[in-house]
């Protein structure tokens, strides 16, 4: 099917569901390096609370480029996976894997926003983690966890699962990178956790005793039916990178009746595009300072000078949340004066709510 004709076909899914459930429309242009057969895809419709977006995943800037003409002016939002991930290795010299820069110079009616799709993945799948083995008493703390390919995703894994209080196993074959990121995780992590991550070149050392085993290689078949034994009673499995266990291992999880979780990134989806929806209204639209009968106030994130009181909105207030002490917190003991200003406002808001 051509390019333009499955465009137009998701778009008119998209602008049919948004426009009967209220929501803003959008369209993704995601990208990997996990190379599939068939080529550049289109990844199922994503329907969030305030936006449905259609998808594609692509291997090359010349493809993104004809997706954003394509969609340009048809969409609110073009969403665009902002992370490098397309090889010049495998595409040349010129070919940067700089996705986001080449939709920017196209797209000129839609407004642009950005996701990371590695993090809004590892976001889903700790949240699953988490939901999974919720009923422990004391949750991820102290439990194993065992992750089977420390890349990009495998490491940001690691790094969140420890400060949950899980003692970490990464593995991946090239022990002097392994070590780096070890060292490096643990460097990063709170002083106060406990839990630690460790390294091996051993995916069956690896996986003995773990409560948690997840696949996260780039779809390459490693998790053996023996890694599958040797793990903790009441395991639980996860294929995040798509394809991690082989044949025997799902027989074997079949047959004892244990599920094998995939990485479902709604969720992940769902907060990301919050985020960046919630943070394009704060900026365009409560961001700023002004001065309220006199009095000087600061709203949406900016650094408030001295003695600045700080509301919800300075364009439409509703909540006053301090003053500012000027080096980014509250003053927490007010003289007289300075409750007079809060005072001010507060009354500024009251009157407008009586009108």
């Amino acid at each position: 099917m051509k390019l333009d004709r499955e465009i137009d076909r998701i778009l008119e899914e998209v602008n049919c569901l948004a426009k009967q459930q209220g929501k803003l429309t959008g369209f993704c242009i995601g990208n990997t390096r996990k190379v599939n057969a068939t080529g550049m895809y289109f990844s199922p419709i994503r329907n969030t609370t305030k936006l449905v977006a259609g998808s594609a995943i692509v291997y090359e800037v010349a493809q993104a480029e004809s997706i954003a003409r394509l969609i340009d002016g048809r969409v609110d939002y073009v969403l665009v996976d902002t992370e490098k991930k397309i090889s010049p290795e495998r595409y040349g010299g010129q070919n940067v894997g700089n996705v986001e820069r080449a939709v920017r110079e196209i797209v000129r009616a839609s407004k642009i926003l950005t996701y990371k799709g590695n993090d809004l993945t590892v976001d889903s799948i700790e949240g699953l983690v988490v939901e999974v083995l919720s009923s422990h008493p004391r949750g991820l703390s102290g439990k194993k966890a065992a992750i089977i390919g420390a890349g990009n995703l495998g490491s940001k894994l690691a790094l969140k699962l420890v400060e949950r209080g899980m003692n970490v196993t990464i593995t991946r074959r090239d022990r002097e990178k392994l070590d780096t990121v070890v060292a490096a995780l643990n460097f990063i992590k709170p002083l106060e956790t406990i839990a630690k991550v460790s390294g091996s070149t051993d995916n069956l050392a690896a996986a003995k005793g773990a409560d948690l085993l997840i696949g996260l290689t780039d779809g390459s078949p490693v998790i053996s039916a023996e890694m599958i034994e040797t793990l903790a009673p009441g395991a639980v499995l996860v294929d995040a990178g798509k394809g991690c266990f082989l044949p025997e291992a799902i027989s074997l999880a079949e047959r004892n009746d244990i599920p094998i979780y995939r990485a479902d990134i709604r969720a992940g989806f769902e907060g990301h595009i919050g985020i960046a929806l919630g943070t394009e209204h704060i900026v365009l639209r409560s961001l700023g300072r002004k001065e309220i009968n006199g009095v000087h106030v600061v709203s949406g994130g900016l650094l408030g000078r001295m003695n600045e009181v700080v509301v919800d909105n300075v364009h439409d207030p509703r909540y006053v949340y301090g003053l500012a002490n000027g080096v980014g917190d509250f003053i927490r003991v007010l003289d007289i004066d300075q409750k007079e200003r809060i005072q001010i406002i507060q009354q500024y808001i009251v009157s407008r709510d009586d009108q």
